[in-house]
């Protein structure tokens, strides 16, 4: 699995959001960072496919091999993109007025979870993630942190190709921070993982991760995570 932006631009009413974004990305973990108003949210709306560019193209493709052609990257059309991406907004509110339980579930049976794993499923999560006392609670009546911990529950549930989530440690505790880094680890091993963040000081690196740096909407920035320190410093200034 491959994304491919091709000088990407992004306007709102006359204000250039993006511009000139190009690069790829691969499985594995990569870092958004930059100061606010860097174009940080656009960015992870417009690979969700939420928005579109105004100017450049992005393309989602698949590696296929094939006994009579041989290997060529085929192109994943809308529809297809959108069934295999996990996604957790900046602010996710869910659906207010349903139950923790009802709404792991809902989105369990809309990912495509076997329905006849979608209880053992479910069951899984909301253990792991300490829901399981409260999953009887509407999600409007959640804390912060729990509210943020179904939206990654939501994100994760089916173990996406493609997961994109805009400050998931916000609002969460040192252990439960771990857990769900863990988790993320593990499905970067075959997935491609975006993580737009703030908390650069929280971030539980590797040398197989990669760094996307914006500035002013522009990418300053691509490539090892090497570079974290110096670009943390440029943050502070």
């Amino acid at each position: 699995m491959r994304i491919t932006l091709n000088n990407v631009e992004h306007s709102m009413e006359d204000t250039t959001c993006l511009s000139s974004i190009s690069c790829s990305f691969t499985k594995g973990i990569t870092y958004v960072v930059g100061k606010n108003g860097a174009g940080k949210s656009t960015l992870l709306k417009l690979l969700t496919t939420s928005i579109q560019p105004g100017h450049g193209e992005i393309n989602y493709t698949l590696l296929v091999r094939d006994e009579q052609i041989g290997t060529y990257r085929r192109k994943l059309d809308i529809e297809e993109i959108r069934r295999i991406i996990g996604f957790l907004p900046q602010h996710f509110t869910g659906h207010m007025d349903m139950t923790v339980e009802r709404y792991v579930k809902y989105i369990a049976y809309h990912k495509g979870i076997p329905r006849e794993l979608v209880k053992k499923t479910v069951e899984h999560w909301l253990k792991e993630s300490n829901l399981t006392q409260i999953k009887k609670r509407k999600i409007r009546q959640l804390s912060g942190g729990q509210r943020q911990k179904v939206g990654l529950i939501q994100a994760l549930i089916n173990l996406p190709r493609i997961c994109i989530l805009d400050e998931p440690f916000e609002g969460l505790d040192i252990e439960e921070q771990l857990y769900f880094q863990r988790v993320i680890r593990r499905l970067s091993y075959h997935s491609i993982i975006i993580i737009s963040t703030h908390l650069v000081d929280k971030i539980q690196q590797s040398s197989e991760d990669k760094l996307l740096h914006l500035s002013e909407g522009k990418l300053a920035y691509f490539g090892g995570m090497e570079a974290l320190e110096a670009v943390t410093q440029g943050l502070q200034e």
